[in-house]
């Protein structure tokens, strides 16, 4: 039989912070904005965008000519570490913009949690423009917590990654961790003692998947550019 879950447990909330935690009682009624960033775009256009963030800090190690023409036009080589730089915030930016227009958000989104109801913003469920799906905990019939364990320097971490809500209707809602914040909804959850139920399971291959092609060509564009920097560099660092 699993053991009930409490807020105290630090294995599990030791870390969690929302605005609210503090002077949260059984009459809270607490509002959770949501991060829409990392929420996935299409394939088609995550590829494209990934590909044209890495491509471009590729392209003067490609076409070396940019860089052989230091130190005749050192102003050449300065403006492609410029331009390559500027690339990154450039590309978040066109993803925020690209995922307000793929998920029609016109607002700002907000979960609303409360010992008699749950509220969630229909858009990243059913993909409609705005409103509220309402739950109240009657209609809850289960909610699964879906998590994985990995292992650092002797200490278990644990990463609540989906929830799954069964409603006495029959419908089922599933929630990642990539449209939700999670941690804090599990939080609140066990708090005003919904029907939780862990189980764990290893991370699913889209989770792994999005944030490699997220974060990788990120990392990878950075590092192109401070490697030409390098190169180029007056100062031989």
């Amino acid at each position: 039989m699993q053991e009930k879950l409490t807020v105290d447990d630090d294995t599990w909330f030791g870390s969690t912070y929302f605005k609210g935690i503090k002077q949260l009682n059984s009459a809270s009624n607490i509002t959770l904005k949501m991060i829409s960033f990392f929420y996935p775009l299409k394939v088609r256009t995550q590829l494209v965008l990934s590909g044209g963030l890495l491509l471009m800090g590729l392209l003067p190690f490609i076409t070396p000519s940019a860089i052989s023409l230091y130190p005749k036009f050192p102003q050449v080589p300065l403006i492609i570490v410029i331009i390559n730089v500027c690339l990154v915030p450039g590309s978040l930016l066109l993803r925020s913009f690209l995922i307000k227009r793929q998920y029609k958000i016109k607002i700002p989104l907000c979960c609303h949690i409360s010992a008699t109801r749950v509220s969630l913003p229909v858009n990243s469920l059913v993909n409609e423009s705005d409103g509220q799906l309402e739950l109240s905990k009657s209609d809850i019939k289960q909610v699964e917590v879906i998590y994985n364990v990995q292992t650092n320097g002797g200490n278990s971490i644990r990463t609540v990654y989906q929830l799954d809500i069964q409603l006495f209707s029959g419908k089922q809602l599933n929630l990642d961790v990539l449209h939700y914040p999670l941690k804090n909804i599990f939080y609140l959850l066990v708090y005003f003692n919904y029907p939780v139920k862990l189980v764990q399971r290893s991370w699913t291959m889209k989770y792994q998947l999005h944030m490699v092609l997220l974060i990788f060509p990120v990392l990878a564009h950075l590092a192109l550019t401070c490697l030409m920097v390098l190169l180029v560099s007056p100062f031989n660092l």
